[in-house]
């Protein structure tokens, strides 16, 4: 029979984290001192994260919680074991994750599921054609780690698709989990600029500025139409065209773009 096995990073113990546990079977490895400096040297925000739990810490609550399952901190022999006894393994739908399975997890046989929390799950690629931009926007979107709203956008340049993003916290997408959202106190629309997370285009902008991308004749495909602070952006970026598949609260931006000469298109 082969072997089952749980991944999880638990900077703090949430509801997400306990439903995602709560679907899979077998030992549940929390991800441990050794793997983390290991991630970190790629991703540089985890032992940043000084409030989170240690994974010891992590180890006691999760054990506490499923009494009936072995509860383990992962360490990098641990990692090595379970790659080559090509170990089934469910992993969360993290950037982490995904790192983790094309450098140390080639052998074993992998499924992903979501840990972050969501007020809505309505965001879904079921709602476009697959393997279109607009789809590759929702796929985007199902890696943020906002609780409220989650939105992906693809960057489309000579017919490809180049470049995606979508709306995450700072420094690291466990921020709200660990020190709590400041937009749990304002409805949609209010005071849009207290937030930790950045959103999906200016993260989108400002990588390709990272990276000496032009934007100029481009073409964005967003899940969600742009807030006035995302449509400034866009309208001085040299994107030229704006699909988008649903409104947003504030229409401040449409007269932003539209005097930019950026066409719209809800699709």
């Amino acid at each position: 029979m082969q072997q089952q096995a749980t991944l999880v990073y638990v900077p703090a113990v949430h509801a997400g984290i306990v439903s995602y546990i709560s679907e899979t079977k077998g030992d549940i490895w929390v991800l441990g001192s050794e793997v983390i400096t290991l991630i970190d040297a790629q991703f540089d925000y985890l032992r940043k994260e000084i409030r989170a739990l240690t994974p010891k810490q992590a180890v006691i609550s999760l054990s506490a919680l499923f009494l009936k399952r072995t509860v383990k901190e992962l360490t990098l022999a641990d990692l090595i074991s379970l790659n080559a006894k090509k170990t089934d393994l469910v992993l969360p739908r993290e950037d982490i994750f995904y790192w983790l399975a094309k450098t140390h997890l080639t052998k074993a046989k992998l499924t992903f599921s979501p840990t972050f929390l969501r007020w809505n799950r309505d965001n879904s690629t079921q709602k476009t054609t697959l393997n279109t931009p607009m789809a590759t926007a929702f796929e985007a979107a199902n890696q943020s780690s906002d609780w409220w709203r989650q939105v992906g956008c693809a960057l489309v340049k000579n017919g490809k698709i180049i470049s995606t993003a979508f709306n995450h916290h700072l420094p690291s997408p466990y921020t709200p989990y660990i020190d709590s959202d400041p937009r749990n106190s304002f409805h949609k629309g209010e005071h849009i600029e207290l937030s930790t997370a950045i959103h999906a285009e200016a993260a989108l902008i400002a990588d390709a500025a990272k990276k000496g991308i032009s934007l100029e004749g481009t073409q964005l495909y967003v899940t969600t139409f742009p807030c006035p602070a995302c449509a400034k952006l866009i309208a001085c970026s040299g994107i030229t065209k704006l699909y988008f598949s649903e409104g947003y609260s504030m229409l401040d931006g449409e007269k932003i773009l539209n005097d930019a000469g950026v066409l719209l298109s809800k699709i």
